[in-house]
């Protein structure tokens, strides 16, 4: 996993196991969206177990089995095809074929969305490592966000629900599903469409959970 981009200051406290899961699968997709996955990360979400389905309705079926076609894609690529592709989708010559920005599908009157986000991070104590060169509507720092609101991180307390709920609604589930979209629809997507699959069921868990709190 890369470092994380966002840090804070706060006493850290025990996950229920939701959580912990949760925390997780924001972590692993902020490094997909971070850079292209090596050898050693395909082969670990390969090796991965299917997810227990406890629910009855469809997300949580969906869910799972867009997992385990990530599982799939995971076994079928390679680092050097995963790293082209990544290239070709999210960096490309002069402008990409997909953005990764929530600027690029939001818009603000009076203001900006990166600068809204900024604001947001400062009242919940977080702030962008010096070291990290994506900006903070960059996807991959925004489920780094959303896994330290969940996780916490050493030292740092997760977030209320009525925190993480608040965040998710205003920088995430706005644009995340265009964003998703934009990838599975593009013709140069192979790998990075089952990763965009597997990130709008889980956005569709999280949507629907933060709707019954």
């Amino acid at each position: 996993m890369t470092e994380p981009s966002m840090q804070a200051v706060a006493m850290q406290q025990a996950l229920a196991p939701e959580d912990r899961a949760r925390a997780d699968f924001y972590a692993l997709l902020s490094r997909l969206y971070a850079a292209a996955p090596d050898a050693a990360l395909l082969r670990a979400i390969a090796a991965a177990d299917d997810l227990p389905v406890t629910s009855p309705d469809d997300t949580a079926h969906e869910f799972a089995g867009s997992w385990r076609n990530l599982v799939l894609a995971s076994k079928a690529t390679d680092s050097e095809a995963a790293a082209r592709e990544y290239q070709d989708l999210f960096v490309g010559v002069g402008k990409s074929e997909v953005s990764l920005h929530a600027s690029a599908y939001l818009s603000r009157a009076g203001g900006s969305i990166l600068a809204d986000l900024r604001g947001q991070l400062a009242r919940l104590g977080l702030a962008r490592q010096p070291d990290i060169s994506v900006y903070e509507d960059h996807l991959a720092a925004v489920c780094e966000t959303m896994r330290v609101l969940v996780g916490g991180a050493p030292g740092v307390a997760p977030a209320s629900p009525e925190q993480q709920r608040e965040f998710f609604l205003t920088f995430v589930s706005p644009w995340v599903w265009k964003c998703c979209a934009a990838i599975q629809q593009s013709p140069i997507a192979n790998y990075y469409r089952r990763v965009a699959e597997f990130t709008q069921h889980l956005m569709m868990v999280e949507r629907d959970a933060f709707a019954i709190e």
